[in-house]
């Protein structure tokens, strides 16, 4: 199993070093745009909104709620296979033993 993870491994490196090489290759021979003076604002937006609008809020509560089940359930599982597993060891070290 390991070679071949290692062989795929390999062949993808191959192939991505090639395309890379010729990708570097390109970019050296590409003419290079010269830079632009750019004029910065110092000054920040005066108009920036402040709040958020009632749909954004809404959707907010809804994306927390969706992830607070989420983690809750998480949770649940996990404990769930914990103590399945604690009694699984259990029962194995007692037929052994």
């Amino acid at each position: 199993m390991s070679r071949l993870l290692l062989a795929c491994v390999f062949s993808l490196m191959s192939v991505l070093g090639i395309a890379g090489v010729a990708s570097a290759q390109e970019a050296a021979n590409a003419p290079v745009p010269a830079a632009q003076q750019t004029t910065v604002n110092p000054a920040p937006d005066v108009n920036a909104p402040q709040e958020p609008s009632p749909e954004a809020r809404e959707e907010t509560k809804r994306k927390l709620w969706i992830g607070g089940i989420a983690v809750l359930l998480f949770v649940l599982v996990y404990y769930r296979n914990k103590k399945r597993w604690a009694k699984w060891r259990k029962e194995r070290a007692a037929k052994k033993g």
